[in-house]
């Protein structure tokens, strides 16, 4: 993949993510479409180029939202862009159960980093409340990695060739 293209894909997910997410929040529960790009360039490209994409697109994220907790965001997209990473070129020799296991756990640890920070104090006081936006988040999140599994499954993400 070309370096303009890259830049130009990444630039259209940021954009999509800051502009249309509002339009698609049903109460607390939006969708995050950067977790979906971070999991896709980490299959591709592994840690190192992820981990730097997920900490540079946290920090646009965070100065360009209102966001109450600055940091949040960098730090949620690193870790998870880390545990994808070890996904890099695995498809093959993982069993498929294990592999899909591994990055959806690491996709609901990813939100419940995000809800706990969010909604600790639903955490503390309704813990049930807390676990259904957990729960509802990710798999909001979920049903578009779903969908995107019908144009380019996570097979041919793990084990693209970079060029």
């Amino acid at each position: 993949m070309k370096k303009t293209n890259f830049f130009i894909i990444t630039l259209i997910i940021f954009l999509f993510q800051i502009f249309f997410t509002d339009s698609l929040t049903i109460g607390n529960v939006r969708p995050d479409f950067l977790i979906i790009y971070i999991l896709y360039t980490s299959l591709i490209f592994g840690r190192l180029l992820s981990v730097t994409l997920a900490f540079f697109l946290g920090i646009l994220v965070d100065l360009f939202s209102a966001s109450s907790y600055f940091g949040l965001a960098p730090l949620t997209l690193s870790i998870s862009a880390y545990l994808f990473g070890y996904l890099q070129g695995k498809y093959g020799r993982l069993l498929p159960y294990i592999f899909h296991l591994f990055w959806i756990s690491t996709f609901f640890l990813h939100f419940f980093i995000i809800n706990y920070f969010l909604f600790q104090t639903l955490y503390m006081s309704e813990k049930i409340n807390f676990f259904i936006i957990w729960f509802a988040s990710s798999f909001y999140t979920l049903i578009f990695i779903f969908i995107l599994q019908f144009f380019y499954p996570l097979k041919e993400a793990s084990d693209a060739k970079v060029s």
